[in-house]
């Protein structure tokens, strides 16, 4: 089936051409179908503020305020890259763990140890760990014809994956040069495609928001330091429709952030 090109970062496929000016460009997972947003939990609105966009439909004061990760662009000042990458959820995990430990290795100076004078700061782990659970459903995605030529209804739940991978860094584009005599490829520009393919896993800045501009939520800054997924259903093509994803979240010190939202390291 003839499908349209994925208009983010998908391993394996062509990356979309950027067009205009440089800015913030943000990559993240597709909206989800309505019919989802009225199951349980998720509800329409990813922030009860008002403001209308793909995420937020319907935006009212009785709407759930649901979480996302956000790194690149507008996540640390210090970021100069125009790309910005979020996750987006479905639902707000049932539970969230959080955990502090002590690591005599840390090479860290407590504050009884320290110059008074020194007004450094350490960018090094704090020994927290935030733990929980996503879980992604594309069934009407999947099911709906209208979606049949869109990112979620190709890739199902993968398309909420490869968001992760984006973020983390490990999705990464290529260039690639054209062989002579071979027909180029689509957004091939001077015989060169840019190329979405995998590598590791890196330590990237981001924040963790469980409630989008709600001042009184949970919200931490750190990186992705593991996380795994379990696919629970499958179409007859073995398109992946369900998944759960498991974080663990390390805290960092907190870098000053350009963005309105107030965050809290923890």
């Amino acid at each position: 089936m003839a499908t349209k090109l994925p208009t983010e970062p998908i391993s394996g496929n062509v990356f979309p051409v950027i067009k205009g000016k440089p800015g913030n460009i943000v990559f993240q997972n597709p909206p989800f179908h309505p019919s989802i947003l009225a199951v349980g939990g998720a509800n329409k609105a990813i922030n009860p503020k008002g403001r209308i966009d793909d995420y937020n439909p319907g935006a009212g004061t009785k709407n759930f305020h649901r979480g996302l990760l956000m790194a690149g662009h507008g996540a640390v000042d210090a970021s100069k890259d125009p790309y910005q990458y979020k996750v987006n959820f479905l639902y707000n995990p049932s539970t969230i763990q959080e955990t502090r430990s002590i690591d005599i290795n840390n090479g860290q100076l407590p504050s009884y140890a320290r110059s008074t004078d020194d007004p450094g700061s350490y960018a090094t782990a704090l020994n927290t760990q935030i733990n929980f659970s996503l879980l992604f459903d594309r069934t009407y995605e999947m099911w709906d014809k209208s979606y049949q030529n869109t990112i979620a209804g190709v890739f199902g739940v993968r398309a909420d994956v490869e968001a992760f991978y984006n973020l983390m860094g490990i999705n990464y584009f290529v260039d690639q040069s054209q062989v002579a005599g071979q027909v180029a490829p689509p957004f091939a520009i001077n015989g060169v495609a840019k190329t979405t393919v995998q590598g590791p896993m890196q330590m990237v800045p981001t924040q963790l928001i469980f409630g989008n501009n709600s001042l009184g939520a949970l919200q931490y800054f750190g990186y992705v330091s593991t996380f795994d997924v379990t696919y629970t259903h499958f179409t007859q093509q073995m398109v992946p429709v369900r998944c759960a994803i498991n974080v663990s979240f390390t805290l960092i010190p907190y870098q000053t952030s350009n963005t309105s939202t107030k965050k809290n390291n923890g």
